[in-house]
């Protein structure tokens, strides 16, 4: 009953999520251009993000699960001439359960700023990274200050679009360190509707690994002011599993809003 209860408000943001997709007023769908730009982690443009992650099973511990409500900020700038994206993550709400107990808070803060680089039709940037220790349970973050980089290549094409980020993290104290694999394919539909793959396999060196492959359906709306909302859900399984409490199965749902970026003349 107590895990019912956790997610009678992640399922509520589900059905909004569904509800938005399928009747967002004052939108119309996107053309393929508009929707790879709302999946391209280096869109020069302005975000609100919400994403969630639902993990009802994770390895090694069946009567265990965890859940995060990331509110992720991303801001496009040219501090010294040079074009820029920063983002900065934190799980606004954070769950974790398991035999012994039950932990709710928030979770660990992390910003990166990336440099941006063209060549033709790809984009690399790359950029430094840290991580805070302001989860308020010991289960719900690391404990450790962080830091480390932060890199991405995305391309458009015809069909839809292709990334890949990765990042790797270090502890101060040496302790803990975190690399980040995360391939993006999304593959463009009519009506604005797409397919996506975004699962992130991250290897904790010498505790833990896992990796997530999922297959989701999103949809772009586009406003005639330039203002984007793309609201997707995406099941995620964990081929690869090593070590406990990394997630077997895990469901990934979000809401994205962008704003065009009015530069001073």
């Amino acid at each position: 009953m107590k895990q019912r209860r956790r997610y009678r408000w992640a399922a509520a943001l589900w059905r909004a999520v569904a509800v938005l997709a399928l009747a967002a007023p004052a939108t119309t769908a996107a053309k393929d251009d508009s929707q790879n730009e709302a999946n391209d982690p280096l869109t020069p443009k302005m975000a609100f993000q919400v994403h969630d992650y639902a993990q009802p099973i994770l390895s090694e511990r069946p009567e265990a699960g965890a859940h995060q409500l990331y509110l992720r900020h991303v801001l496009p700038h040219d501090a010294l001439g040079v074009d820029q994206i920063a983002r900065a993550s934190l799980p606004l709400i954070a769950n974790s359960w398991g035999p012994h107990g039950a932990w709710n808070g928030i979770g660990d803060f992390t910003v990166y700023d990336m440099a941006i680089a063209y060549i033709g039709q790809t984009k690399l940037g790359a950029g430094p990274l840290a991580t805070a220790p302001t989860a308020s349970a010991p289960a719900l973050g690391s404990g450790k200050w962080q830091g480390g980089a932060q890199t991405v290549v995305s391309a458009a094409h015809d069909w839809g679009l292709s990334a890949l980020l990765s990042s790797y993290q270090q502890a101060f104290d040496g302790t803990l360190q975190t690399l980040t694999i995360q391939p993006l394919l999304f593959l463009n539909l009519d009506g604005g509707y797409y397919l996506r793959s975004t699962g992130i396999s991250t290897f904790n060196l010498g505790h833990n690994s896992v990796v997530p492959v999922g297959l989701g359906l999103g949809r772009v709306f586009e406003r005639p002011d330039g203002r984007v909302v793309n609201v997707f859900v995406e099941p995620q399984y964990s081929v690869l599993q090593t070590g406990p409490g990394v997630p077997a199965f895990q469901i990934f749902t979000g809401v994205v809003l962008q704003f065009p970026v009015r530069r001073r003349r």
